[in-house]
Formats: C-alpha cells, sequence, structure tokens
C-alpha cells in the first residue's frame, strides 16, 4: 500500500464503518473488526495512531480506542 492508496477526506470510505477508512479494505464489523485489522495491517495502524495523535486534544478525557 502507497499513501496514493489512502481514501481522500471526500471519500465515502471516511463515513462507512464497513470498510477501513486508511486503506478502503472491507472489515468484518466497523468496531473488532478494525482492531483486527490494524493489528494486521502495519501502515493502516500507523495512520491510526497519527489519527489519534492529531485528535488527542479535541476530545476531553482519556480515548478509550
Amino acid at each position: 500500500m502507497t499513501s496514493k492508496d489512502h481514501p481522500s477526506r471526500e471519500s465515502d470510505n471516511w463515513a462507512n464503518p464497513d470498510l477501513c477508512p486508511f486503506c478502503g479494505v472491507r472489515l468484518e464489523d466497523g468496531g473488532a473488526g478494525f482492531m483486527n485489522h490494524i493489528d494486521e495491517a502495519p501502515v493502516c495502524n500507523d495512520r491510526f495512531e497519527a489519527w489519534k495523535e492529531g485528535i488527542r486534544g479535541d476530545m476531553g478525557g482519556e480515548w478509550g480506542g
């Protein structure tokens, strides 16, 4: 996967919980399936960690995910 594979922010992949927002792959489900996917997909895991870091200050309290 390359950075050009990353869906644009205008993509429906960002709003569809059945797809990984970072690569667009279909997930088993939008909750545990996503967590399983990022455990198995290092690029998506890195992108998820960067996303969490970017929004950390926007969320009140502790991040549970």
